[in-house]
């Protein structure tokens, strides 16, 4: 097995995700007004999508202990391109839902299984190291995605006054009035590259393959390390600090700076993933000097730090600590995770569905938040954030049996 082939390979498969993730957001007003929907119609797109991946999750996890890691991966990109195909040939309402959760299904199953073939491929000292360069590719995709969509939404309507160079191809299968779709069919062809090149990489399986995975014996052990219910927990209150400040940040400045939400808040969130994106590379650097528990414990102070100046600090001062608040976030994510399949020995595939069934504080976070504005304000609510990120603080000591997941000195 070429290890770094299999470690390029996933850091691709976590671009892919972060441009699905960051799609499904940029679609809503084109869905709005392509699609003469109500808002309510629009929200069911991204609670459909992230509600597919959480559930699928467990599941995935179980069968990347019964099944070959490149059989499941390859059957998850396949799932995801026909539905791709199914939107992309019939553009509506009803077959986008399907596409996402298809999407979603398919996103969870990649996730599950690609860290743990990446703890195999890289050792567990390196784990945390690498599913932080993994974090920095999504970053990247969630990044780029709303750019690509543009570009693509633009090219194709001036396609056939401009005669560009843009692909023709992309110019048939859009219908009119929705170039927009064009941006989706990108998805397609970055599945096809992805398809073609999981099978031409050799990816070895585990030595044994655990007959009792996904058995009532496998969760009596997963559930016997009591540190695992902490780091499933932080792992909730990450996702949902992430989202909430995500969904709410640029009403926040809104209302209480009178800041434009269409122009410098939408600024404002660009830049938010834009730090989300590089504070992956700080935090690569911090876990080549510290243990991953220290690099936790550091940016977590420092996120509760920017976060009393972001809600509390006048108009110039909140415009750059929310904001950076994303750089601290960056490694949170990757850190617990690590420590989490690092604390035991077997039943990683498992464990890491349960863990990624944490993202369901994406959904949680930004309504909790939004619950408690329409009683008390949406600055007092955003409070919120501050006991997400101390459950995420107090995980620094958290020792946790098993593997010592920090890099060996």
């Amino acid at each position: 097995m070429d290890n770094k082939k299999i470690i390029t390979l996933i850091n691709l498969m976590f671009f892919h995700i972060g441009l699905c993730v960051s799609l499904v957001s940029v679609l809503i007003p084109e869905v709005i007004d392509g699609f003469q929907t109500t808002y309510g119609m629009a929200s069911l797109l991204p609670f459909s999508f992230y509600l597919a991946l959480s559930l699928a999750c467990i599941p995935a996890g179980i069968a990347g202990e019964k099944f070959r890691t490149k059989s499941l991966l390859l059957f998850a990109y396949l799932f995801s391109l026909s539905g791709v195909l199914l939107f992309g040939l019939s553009p509506g309402y009803g077959t986008l839902l399907l596409s996402l959760i298809m999407t979603g299904i398919s996103v969870a199953v990649v996730q599950v299984n690609a860290v743990p073939l990446l703890r195999r491929t890289c050792g567990p000292a390196n784990l945390a190291f690498h599913s932080t360069l993994n974090q920095f590719m999504y970053g990247t995709g969630a990044f780029l995605s709303p750019l690509i969509y543009s570009w693509l939404s633009r090219a194709t309507i001036g396609f056939e006054e401009k005669q560009n160079a843009f692909p023709e191809f992309l110019t048939w299968v859009r219908p009119q009035g929705l170039e927009w779709v064009a941006g989706y069919w990108v998805l397609g062809f970055f599945l096809i590259i992805m398809i073609v090149t999981i099978l031409l990489i050799r990816i070895e399986d585990h030595s044994i393959h655990d007959p009792i995975a996904g058995s009532t014996e496998a969760w009596r052990y997963l559930f016997q390390r009591k540190y695992l219910l902490f780091y499933f927990l932080g792992l909730v209150a990450y996702a949902s600090c992430e989202q909430g400040i995500a969904a709410w940040m640029s009403k926040f400045f809104q209302d209480y700076h009178g800041i434009d939400p269409q122009t410098e808040g939408a600024a404002l969130l660009s830049a938010y993933w834009f730090l989300l994106m590089l504070g992956c590379l700080g935090g690569m650097f911090l876990l080549e000097m510290l243990n991953s528990r220290m690099v936790l414990f550091v940016v977590a102070l420092l996120a509760l730090i920017s976060l009393l100046f972001a809600l509390y600090g006048n108009t110039a001062v909140s415009r750059v600590a929310f904001p950076a608040m994303a750089a601290f976030e960056s490694v949170m994510w990757p850190v617990i995770l690590s420590m989490a399949l690092n604390s035991v020995r077997k039943h990683h595939e498992t464990l890491s569905g349960i863990m990624f069934a944490a993202s369901v504080g994406g959904a949680l976070g930004p309504g909790i938040i939004g619950r408690a504005a329409d009683w008390v304000g949406l600055d007092v609510s955003l409070n919120y954030l501050f006991l997400a990120l101390l459950i995420v603080l107090s995980l620094s000591f958290c020792p946790g049996p098993g593997v010592n997941p920090d890099r060996e000195r």
